[in-house]
C-alpha cells in the first residue's frame, strides 16, 4: 500500500510489519528511521530527525517536529491523539525571527532542544511536548498537558499538575516489563 506523500523506501530505516497510515506526512524521509511492529495512524505530521523504536504507536493527527535538532522514542512509547512534539520554537518573551520562511542567514532566537522518550513513556491527547523534554522510562502524562523541560519528569510516575510537577507512582510495573520482555524473544 502506498502512501499518498512519500514511499516507504525513501526512510532512512523501515523495520518489519510497519504500518502507516496514508494520509501520514513525512517531510525528509531519509532523516526518519521507524524500527519493527510500530503504527503511525492517518493525519500524522513528521519533519526532520525522528528515530521510533520497537512497537511504538503514534496515533492520528499528531506532529512531531525535530526541525534543526532530534525526536528520539524508544521501545514501547506511545503518544496518543493530537499531540504535538516540538524540539524547536520561536522565543516569544524575546523576540525571535525563525519561521520557515525566513533565510537561516537571518534568523535567530530559536529555541532548539532535542526530545527523548525513553521506553513505555505515554502522553495523553492532545498535549504539548515543548523543546528539551527528556521523559524517564515508564513516565505518563495525561491528556492537555503542557510539557516543558522545567517539569521533574520521574521515572514510572504520571504526572498529574503540569504546573506544580506533582506525580503520582504508576502500578503494575512488573507485569508491563514482563510482557515486554516476551514480546521482545518473538
Amino acid at each position: 500500500m502506498d502512501n499518498l506523500f512519500f514511499k516507504k523506501e525513501n526512510l532512512k530505516y523501515c523495520g518489519s510489519n510497519v504500518l502507516l497510515g496514508k494520509t501520514v506526512r513525512i517531510r525528509k524521509p531519509e532523516l526518519v528511521s521507524i524500527d519493527d511492529n510500530s503504527i503511525i495512524d492517518d493525519f500524522t505530521y513528521i519533519s526532520g530527525e525522528v528515530e521510533i523504536g520497537k512497537y511504538v504507536h503514534i496515533a492520528a493527527n499528531c506532529t512531531l517536529q525535530a526541525s534543526q535538532s532530534k525526536i528520539i522514542m524508544k521501545d514501547f512509547s506511545a503518544i496518543a491523539t493530537g499531540v504535538r512534539v516540538f524540539a524547536s520554537t520561536a522565543d516569544y518573551i524575546n523576540c525571535s525571527f525563525d519561521s520557515a520562511t525566513i533565510p537561516k542567514e537571518f534568523a535567530y532566537g530559536t529555541i532548539i532542544a532535542e526530545i527523548f522518550f525513553d521506553s513505555f513513556v505515554w502522553i495523553g491527547s492532545n498535549s504539548v511536548v515543548m523543546p528539551g523534554c527528556r521523559f524517564p522510562q515508564g513516565f505518563a502524562a495525561g491528556a492537555l498537558t503542557k510539557l516543558t523541560k522545567n517539569i521533574p519528569f520521574r521515572a514510572w510516575h504520571i504526572l498529574v499538575n503540569d504546573k506544580t510537577g506533582e506525580s503520582v507512582r504508576r502500578i503494575g510495573v512488573k507485569k508491563i516489563l514482563e510482557k515486554a520482555a516476551l514480546l521482545k524473544h518473538l
